[in-house]
Formats: structure tokens, sequence, C-alpha cells
């Protein structure tokens, strides 16, 4: 029989998010922190979440930056499956935290990709 796949779920609700941020251990590569928290399972699997900093004001230039994250994530999602041990529950809680003087339409997807796979390297390497 061949190993399972492990499944890539989104994370949601405030209790979780809050749970992720305060206890998960931190990193962080500008300009995106991460939050992770990883426990034993019985199926190995990599919850997700995105946020975005409330210092971003408008909610327009919010969503895009965490659509440019969720684009970022779903082009390196196999450099984190990769990385999975067998059994284990990842939770992840990305967030943008970048310098609000730029403007974030001025924000580029290349720079969102590659700080998501320094911070794979960083959180894997341990």
């Amino acid at each position: 029989m061949p190993p399972m796949q492990p499944s890539i779920e989104i994370l949601s609700g405030f209790g979780t998010f809050t749970r992720v941020i305060t206890r998960g251990k931190r990193y962080e590569k500008q300009p995106i922190k991460a939050f992770v928290s990883s426990s034993l399972s019985l199926k190995t699997s990599l919850h997700v979440g995105y946020t975005v900093t409330k210092k971003i004001r408008t909610a327009a230039h919010r969503n895009r930056l965490k659509r440019l994250m969720r684009e970022a994530f779903l082009a390196k999602k196999t450099d984190f499956i990769r990385q999975l041990n067998s059994g284990t529950l990842v939770e992840i809680v990305f967030m943008y935290h970048g310098n609000t003087e730029i403007a974030p339409t001025m924000v580029r997807f290349s720079s969102i990709v590659q700080a998501l796979s320094a911070l794979c390297s960083m959180i894997f390497a341990e």
C-alpha cells in the first residue's frame, strides 16, 4: 500500500489563529512572519492560514496581500509537503507585516515567494 499523501487544509477560526500565534514558534523573513505549531496526529496534515496587519488600512489592500500569500504558498506547496514528518499536524499562520510606508500595490509576487521559500527552510531546518 503506497504511503498516504499529506492533506493541506485552510486554517480557520479566531481561536485557532490566536492559539497558533500565541503558542507557536515564530519565524520571520521580511515582509512575512510565520507562526508554527506542530503536534502528533494520526494522519499527516498541514493547516495554513493567512493574515495581514491592520496597519494596512484598506480591506482591498489587505485582501490583495492575502491573495498573493496564498498564490505564493501554492507555488511552494511541494517544498512544504516534502519537509513534513509522518504522523504530524503542522499549523502555520503567515502574517504580512511589511513596511507600511510602501504602498501595498507596489508589493510584488516574487518578493512574497522568496520570503515563503526562506521561511520553509527555516521552519523545517530544526
